[in-house]
C-alpha cells in the first residue's frame, strides 16, 4: 500500500454496539391474577435502556373468571409465538429485519469495494463513500448514547449528523450537502435490501446552491510565480502536476489515472481514455511545449510507457496514487508560502482558464481545453480536437 492511501476497510469493531442477540431477549408471558387487577406480564429487551424491561397487559374487561382466563391464555399463546420469531414491544417496527447499525455500515463498505473493483464506481466515488462512512461511524461513537440499530437512524439522527459536520467540525456547506446526499444513497440502498421501509434523510433539504460560494478563488500573477519557483526548488514533480492543472485543465482525479503512453510528444497532445475521463468520453487535450519540455527535463518519459505518470514521490511508477497525495503536496507548499487558504489546488484550473482568455486565446480553444461543454453541445459548434491546437502549444502563462 502506498503512503497516504486509505485502508481498504474501516475497523467497525470500534463501534459502540452490541450483539443482535440482545434485542431478542425475553421472558415468557405469565398471567398474574392479583386481587386488584389481572394482567399478563413479561420482559423484553429495550434497546434504548440496554436492559430487559417489564411489559404488562391488563385483562380485566371480561367479568366471567373462566372466560377471562381463556382470553388471557389465548393472548399469552399469541405473544409467545411473536416473541419467539423476533417481535419486540419496545420497537415500533418489531425486530423482524432489524439489524445492527455497524453491520449495515460494514455491509455497505463491502458493497462499495465490490462496485469499485467491478468498475461500476469511479475511484473518487469509492473514496468519498469510504470517508463518509468513516465520518458516520465517528459521529455515532462520539454521541453520549450511540445508536445500536439501523431503525434508530431516524430524522433526528440524520439532522444531528449534518450539524456535527457543518457546525461542530466546521466543514463547508458543500461538504454538508455531499454528506446528506451520501446518507440518502445509503438509506435507499437499505430500502432496496429490505432492511427499512422509508428514508428519513429524504425529508432534509440541502443548502441551496445559490447560497454556496466556491471557496477557491483566482490566484494573482505574483503568487503564481512564487508557486512555480518554490516547486522548482522543493517539489519538482509536483510542479508538473500544477502545470497539467493550470495549462491542461486536467482534474486531480484524472491526473492519478494518467499513464506515460497517453502522451504524444510529437503532436503535443494527451489522450485521456473514456474509462479514465470524468466525462466518460475519450478526450484529446493539447499540452503546451513548455509543459512537455519540463517533463522531459525531469526525465519523466525515461520510464516504461505503461507506468502511471504519478506514483510514489509523484514520480512515474507502476502503482497509482490517490488525489490526497496531490492535495497534501499543495498544502505543504501553501504552508511554506503562507498562502491564502482560499487558494486551493483546484484554483490553478480556474486561474489557468482566466489567464488563457486574458492572453487572447480564443474562447473556442479554451472551451475545448477545459472540456466544459457536453459532447452534444460541442458537436453543434465544432468537433472535438483531433490534433493539437496551435494557440495552446505556444501559450506561456505565469506559472
Amino acid at each position: 500500500m502506498l503512503k497516504n492511501e486509505p485502508p481498504t476497510r474501516i475497523d467497525f469493531n470500534n463501534s459502540q454496539s452490541a450483539s443482535l442477540d440482545e434485542i431478542r431477549q425475553f421472558t415468557f408471558p405469565k398471567l398474574r391474577e392479583n386481587k386488584d387487577a389481572w394482567y399478563i406480564e413479561f420482559y423484553a429487551y429495550d434497546p434504548l435502556l440496554k436492559r430487559l424491561r417489564r411489559k404488562r397487559i391488563k385483562v380485566n374487561r371480561i367479568k366471567s373468571i373462566k372466560e377471562r382466563r381463556e382470553y388471557a391464555y389465548s393472548i399469552i399463546h399469541r405473544l409467545t409465538r411473536q416473541l419467539i420469531i423476533g417481535w419486540n414491544p419496545w420497537i415500533d417496527h418489531g425486530t423482524e429485519g432489524v439489524v445492527l447499525f455497524k453491520d449495515i455500515l460494514e455491509k455497505y463498505s463491502r458493497y462499495n469495494d465490490k462496485m469499485f473493483k467491478s468498475g461500476f464506481f469511479r475511484e473518487l466515488t469509492h473514496q468519498n463513500h469510504y470517508y463518509r462512512l468513516k465520518k458516520l461511524l465517528e459521529y455515532n461513537n462520539s454521541r453520549a448514547v450511540p445508536i445500536i440499530y439501523l431503525y434508530q437512524m431516524d430524522l433526528r439522527f440524520c439532522n444531528d449528523f449534518l450539524d456535527y459536520i457543518f457546525v461542530e467540525k466546521g466543514f463547508s456547506g458543500i461538504y454538508r450537502n455531499a454528506c446528506l446526499s451520501f446518507m440518502k444513497t445509503l438509506l435507499n440502498w437499505c430500502i432496496e435490501k429490505g432492511y427499512i421501509k422509508s428514508n428519513p434523510a429524504q425529508l432534509i433539504s440541502p443548502i441551496p446552491q445559490k447560497l454556496l460560494q466556491k471557496r477557491r478563488k483566482l490566484i494573482p500573477s505574483d503568487t503564481i510565480k512564487e508557486i512555480a519557483k518554490w516547486c522548482k526548488d522543493n517539489d519538482r514533480h509536483f510542479l508538473l502536476s500544477c502545470y497539467l492543472l493550470y495549462y491542461g485543465c486536467i482534474r486531480p482525479i484524472e491526473q492519478t489515472r494518467l499513464r506515460l503512453n497517453y502522451f504524444n510528444l510529437k503532436e503535443s497532445t494527451l489522450t485521456i481514455p473514456a474509462e479514465d475521463s470524468k466525462n466518460r468520453a475519450t478526450q484529446v487535450i493539447t499540452i503546451p511545449r513548455k509543459v512537455l519540455e519540463y517533463a522531459l527535463d525531469i526525465r519523466t518519459f525515461n520510464y516504461p510507457a505503461d507506468y502511471y505518470l504519478f506514483s510514489e514521490n509523484l514520480e512515474p511508477g507502476n502503482r497509482p496514487i490517490t488525489t490526497r497525495w496531490l492535495t497534501e503536496h499543495w498544502q505543504r507548499m501553501s504552508r511554506a508560502l503562507k498562502l491564502d487558504k482560499d487558494y486551493t489546488f483546484y484554483s490553478l484550473k480556474d486561474t489557468g482558464i482566466t489567464d488563457m482568455l486574458n492572453k487572447k486565446v480564443s474562447n473556442l480553444a479554451v472551451r475545448d481545453q477545459a472540456r466544459h461543454s457536453s459532447l452534444a453541445i460541442t458537436d453543434v459548434y465544432t468537433r472535438r480536437l483531433a490534433k493539437a491546437n496551435k494557440e495552446i502549444i505556444d501559450f506561456k502563462g505565469e506559472l
